[in-house]
């Protein structure tokens, strides 16, 4: 199956700045296999710390909203 979703999210550099940005993602899983919310935060964390050359851990997920 093939998933997509919006993201809010911020960043939070040297206690005062602060980026906040929006992402898409799609997301697929083979058939029969259930959706793992765990592998899209983490793919949703890898996508925006690559756009801002930060690390995953540093992406605070505001918002995650799946499309149809």
């Amino acid at each position: 199956m093939r998933y997509c979703f919006f993201v809010d999210y911020e960043i939070h550099l040297a206690e005062r700045l602060c980026i906040r940005g929006q992402t898409t993602l799609v997301h697929a899983t083979p058939d029969g296999v259930a959706l793992d919310p765990a592998q899209v935060l983490d793919g949703v964390r890898r996508q925006a710390a690559n756009a801002h050359g930060v690390t995953p851990a540093e992406v605070r997920v505001r918002a995650l909203n799946r499309l149809d």
